[in-house]
């Protein structure tokens, strides 16, 4: 590994209102392109900002332990798909939705990654607290390279049926110069899985 970068995301849940198409946003001038090239190998940080507050959005906002369950990012080629708009939940997608469980999930991972298809893996702590804003940074850094240039991550939406944010697919390289963005800063909204009925913040 040569170069660390970093990419943020950060949540907006839309006052509470689930995504229809939308996997992430770029903000401002969102992505920063470098002049590494993607023959090498590269790490990225991840940070998780939450904006999902009372103060932020008030329209039935849980007064129960509004939470974030542990993110799970992976890096990985375009062969993996950890979940995406439209697709059917695997087990490893609808334990992280419905308990906030990872385990599942990242046995999912380590057989993709023993199929070549995923490169890295990394997990961030869960935030707590929502209500009063917080951030997520896993303790190590996404290895991502030429065979794996996109990042997918998911983490539970608390209390609810099955929600969760997170990204999928986004992609580190800039396809037209061959190199590594330096920096990505992207919105991030609610998804429901699919496996639970429910239309509030409850389990």
């Amino acid at each position: 590994m040569n170069l660390l970068f970093s990419t943020i995301l950060i949540c907006s849940l839309l006052n509470g209102a689930l995504a229809d198409s939308f996997n992430f946003e770029h903000i401002g001038e969102s992505p920063e392109n470098s002049d590494v090239s993607t023959s090498e190998e590269v790490g990225y940080s991840i940070k998780f900002t939450n904006n999902w507050t009372q103060e932020n959005h008030p329209f039935r906002y849980p007064t129960f332990d509004p939470h974030w369950s542990r993110f799970v990012y992976a890096s990985h080629s375009s062969a993996y798909v950890m979940w995406q708009d439209g697709g059917r939940a695997t087990k490893g997608i609808e334990n992280v939705a419905e308990f906030g469980s990872i385990f599942a999930l990242q046995g999912a991972i380590r057989g993709q990654q023993n199929a070549g298809n995923v490169l890295d893996d990394v997990v961030g702590n869960g935030i707590g607290t929502a209500s009063q804003g917080a951030t997520s940074i896993p303790g190590e850094h996404l290895c991502v390279d030429a065979s794996h240039p996109y990042v997918s991550g998911i983490s539970m939406i608390a209390p609810s049926p099955d929600w969760f944010t997170g990204v999928y697919n986004l992609p580190l390289s800039d396809v037209s110069t061959m190199t590594w963005f330096r920096k990505i800063e992207v919105y991030v909204y609610a998804w429901d899985a699919g496996t639970e009925e429910g239309d509030d913040y409850r389990l």
